[in-house]
């Protein structure tokens, strides 16, 4: 690009005045932008506003000039900078990217509780409004916990749509304009399950025949809960593809900086390019799959302290490396309280409860009590430069490949499980507590005493 054209280009952009005009929005430096858009890094975006059951939702809109359009259902959480990034490399592959809030723009609360109640009304508007304000074939984004209402919506469009051209007297599953729906590490589950017990999923996930890629971030908590996803999905009749994101532990999510992350990061717009033409091969039907069964969605709730175990009481050995680099082996917990506690360093809670379980360890000394933990799916050098920063006064052993905390039944991050002298585990905790408070002393003291009975 000519010299001249960036000084004028850059001017524009700071809102200088030329030929007697002053820009002051971002939209129309777009439009300058537009006139080199090739040369250009970047895409812009507008403010749009769509009516939805009588409520005005704002999309923030990135156009582009394909017949193809994503709609990402944000969560609102920790997501917008990486969401904005994504969304202009998705807009230069000539994809058009809409990203709504709905929990903001609907002033509803934060929660995961919020869009696990949601029927999927406003999702099912947006598909449709997509297609009537661009005539572009409709993929669904989502994330996380909100892939339950996003089913929702999607089953609730068909039904719609089917609806429409009954009255229209013309039926037909094929050529509609939903292309299909990519999940981004889907909880469907309707709560976070009890520590030890399987998830139960929401009616919805069996539910579902529209075609669906998940994008499963390797080192997420639910990691190894993907082949029981799949499964459910399959059940409605859903074309279901996924894809596996080795080091990653949140693509979107921002205090998720590993060098796997950074690097898809930069690489998502191709893989949401493959994946849109992908599920453009399957068939979106608009006949619905049967919803055989109606759960009532319960809040998803972390313990605040020590709770019967309701799983497998036998715990499994651990044949793991510290975080030195020694092999140890954990094959017999008897005669002794044992504290497994399964955590990683990106997740808050588990950090934030290390120092009430090294005060719970200093108190148990010279008592027959241990503690080990177990990192999830990190290597030893963060665990190493980790370790520099906070303090860690108990064992850590490696879980490199998340593969041991998965046969522990592991969901959320941290859990513990609290082994009693014969061998049982008797309490878990699912969620981060404080480890020396008088309750939780004293049932572990408790438990202490059959030691010496």
């Amino acid at each position: 690009m000519p010299h001249s054209m960036q000084y004028w280009i850059l001017t524009i952009m700071l809102g200088t005045r030329i030929l007697g005009v002053v820009v002051k929005s971002r939209l129309l430096a777009c439009l300058f932008l537009t006139l080199h858009l090739i040369t250009i890094q970047g895409f812009c975006s507008e403010s749009l506003s769509v009516d939805i059951l009588g409520e005005e939702l704002t999309v923030e809109r990135y156009p582009a000039n394909g017949d193809q359009l994503v709609l990402f259902i944000s969560t609102g959480m920790g997501e917008q900078e990486r969401i904005s990034s994504i969304a202009e490399g998705v807009a230069k592959r000539g994809i058009e990217f809409w990203q709504v809030n709905l929990v903001d723009n609907l002033f509803l609360p934060r929660a995961r509780s919020t869009y696990r109640e949601m029927d999927g009304s406003f999702i099912a508007g947006l598909i449709s409004q997509a297609y009537e304000v661009t005539g572009k074939r409709v993929t669904v984004m989502v994330r996380a916990y909100a892939s339950v209402p996003v089913l929702r919506g999607v089953r609730l469009w068909q039904q719609q749509q089917a609806s429409v051209q009954a009255d229209a007297q013309e039926y037909s599953s094929q050529d509609t304009y939903l292309n299909g729906v990519i999940l981004i590490s889907p909880e469907l589950y309707i709560k976070i399950p009890d520590l030890g017990l399987d998830p139960v999923f929401a009616s919805i996930a069996s539910a579902t025949n529209v075609p669906i890629m998940v994008f499963q971030s390797g080192s997420n908590g639910n990691r190894w809960q993907l082949g029981k996803v799949i499964t459910e999905l399959e059940k409605g009749g859903a074309e279901v593809y996924s894809k596996v994101f080795p080091g990653v532990t949140g693509i979107v999510y921002s205090e998720d900086n590993a060098p796997e992350t950074m690097a898809l990061i930069s690489d998502l717009p191709r893989e949401i390019e493959r994946a849109n033409k992908l599920l453009g091969l399957a068939n979106t039907p608009i006949t619905v799959a049967e919803l055989k069964q109606k759960k009532t969605v319960a809040e998803s709730k972390l313990d605040s302290t020590l709770r019967p175990f309701r799983g497998n009481p036998s715990p499994l050995p651990l044949q793991l490396s510290n975080a030195h680099g020694d092999k140890l082996s954990y094959t017999d917990y008897t005669g002794k309280v044992t504290l497994v506690n399964f955590w990683a360093t990106w997740c808050r809670p588990c950090v934030e409860e290390i120092p009430s379980l090294n005060r719970l360890r200093k108190q148990m000394q010279g008592k027959p009590f241990q503690l080990i933990s177990v990192d999830y799916a990190e290597d030893r050098e963060t665990i190493e430069a980790f370790m520099k920063e906070v303090n860690v006064d108990f064992p850590v052993l490696l879980d490199t490949d998340g593969k041991v905390s998965a046969e522990w039944n592991v969901v959320v991050f941290p859990s513990t499980f609290v082994i009693a002298p014969d061998g049982k585990i008797v309490y878990g905790v699912k969620g981060g507590i404080h480890w020396d408070t008088e309750e939780v002393i004293e049932q572990i003291g408790n438990l202490l005493d059959e030691t010496s009975g």
